[in-house]
């Protein structure tokens, strides 16, 4: 996302899984407000081939975007709390069914970890 919370954590998570600069991308239709389905588009045109995608992002539009992934409905109740990470299988990216949950971490379970 744009925005300066969203940067700050993508910018830990750079750090951590020891990666460039360059492979930060800001992307407008993260920030909320955002269009899911370009968004859905530009990364399977652009990053579709891609073994791995973190995204970050800001709730409710984060959460929704991973109920449309996981059923097709932005409506199915997952909880995202801040500071949280999910890990979702993807074959193929596209906006609607298309992921598989392979696990939600709450940020304590994170600091668990650490």
């Amino acid at each position: 996302s744009p925005y300066l919370r969203a940067a700050d954590t993508a910018q830990i998570l750079r750090k951590k899984l020891d990666l460039n600069k360059e492979q930060l991308i800001k992307v407008d239709d993260l920030a909320p407000g955002g269009d899911a389905v370009r968004l859905m588009n530009d990364i399977a045109g652009k990053y579709g081939t891609y073994h791995n995608i973190a995204i970050v992002g800001h709730e409710p539009g984060l959460s929704r975007l991973i109920s449309v992934l996981l059923s097709g409905d932005p409506s199915l109740p997952i909880t995202l709390k801040k500071g949280g990470v999910c890990c979702l299988t993807i074959e193929k990216p596209q906006y609607g069914r298309c992921a598989t949950l392979e696990w939600l971490l709450a940020p304590a379970q994170l600091t668990e970890m650490t």
